[in-house]
C-alpha cells in the first residue's frame, strides 16, 4: 500500500495529516490535492541460487577458507572415495578434532574422507569418535615427532 507522506497513525488508531494538521478519514487522504508518495528507500534482494553459501563463505575469515580449501590426511593418500565404504560420491570431510579443534585438525591432517552417508552415521559415534582420537594423537606424535604435552599444549586435551 502506498501511503501520503504526510499521513500518520496514531497511538489511538486516529489518522492524522501532518500538511493539514488535524485527524482525518483514510478516504478523505485519498482525495487531498497534497498528496505526496514516499520515497522507497528498500534495497532490492539479490537473487543468487547460491545466496546462502556465498553468505558463509564470505563470513570465514581467509586464514579458515585457506585450510579448508587445502584440507589434507594423514590416514589415506586417496581423496576420491570413502575410507568406509568406497563411495566416489557425495565426499566430505570429517575433521577427527572438533569444535575449537577443527582448525588444527585441518592444519595437521587430522581428517578423514567420508561420503555424506557415513558422515552422518558416525559424526555423533561416541566409541567412533573415542577411537579415532586415539589413533588422531598416535598419528600426530609419529609423524611429527611430538610428545604427549606439545599434542596437549596445541589440542588442549590428551586422548591416550
Amino acid at each position: 500500500m502506498n501511503n501520503c507522506k504526510y499521513l500518520k497513525v496514531k497511538l489511538n488508531h486516529t489518522i492524522y495529516c501532518n500538511k493539514l494538521e488535524k485527524e482525518i478519514q483514510l478516504k478523505d487522504c485519498s482525495n487531498c490535492k497534497y498528496k505526496e508518495y514516499k520515497k522507497c528507500t528498500v534495497k532490492p534482494k539479490i537473487l543468487c541460487k547460491d545466496r546462502e553459501k556465498t553468505t558463509r563463505i564470505h563470513n570465514q575469515s581467509t586464514k579458515l577458507r585457506k585450510l579448508e580449501k587445502n584440507r589434507f590426511s594423514l590416514f589415506s593418500d586417496n581423496k576420491d572415495e570413502c575410507m568406509f565404504c568406497d563411495n566416489t560420491t557425495d565426499l566430505t570431510w570429517h575433521e577427527i578434532f572438533r569444535g575449537k579443534n577443527r582448525a588444527n585438525s585441518m592444519k595437521y591432517g587430522l581428517c578423514l574422507r567420508m561420503c555424506l552417508r557415513c558422515h552422518e552415521r558416525w559424526q555423533e559415534d561416541k566409541s567412533f569418535n573415542d577411537y579415532w582420537h586415539k589413533l588422531g594423537q598416535q598419528r600426530f606424535m609419529q609423524y611429527y615427532h611430538k610428545t604427549k604435552e606439545e599434542f596437549r599444549e596445541i589440542f588442549k586435551r590428551n586422548f591416550l
